[in-house]
């Protein structure tokens, strides 16, 4: 089975030394490595070791363009509701 990651779980397993338990193909998008294994970063070396192999690059631009409108709106009525 395949499995799309972002950066939050993959930091955790990093943390804890269990990046192991990843028993999936693991895909992970470019900005989420380049985020991961970012100079200075906490667990960037184990990061980029483990998931350079793993690194897919987004094809279709305007999904991705879609998503981010669609999750910005998300993120402006979660805000506004947390406001209340």
């Amino acid at each position: 089975m395949r499995m799309v990651s972002n950066s939050s779980p993959l930091i955790a397993l990093a943390k804890i030394g269990r990046l192991n338990l990843l028993g999936y193909e693991i895909i992970i998008p470019k900005a989420v490595f380049e985020e991961i294994t970012r100079a200075r970063r906490e667990y960037a070396r184990e990061l980029y070791n483990w998931g350079r192999n793993r690194v897919s690059v987004v094809k279709n631009r305007r999904a991705v363009e879609y998503l981010e409108l669609v999750l910005d709106r998300g993120r402006q009525k979660l805000s506004y509701w947390l406001k209340k």
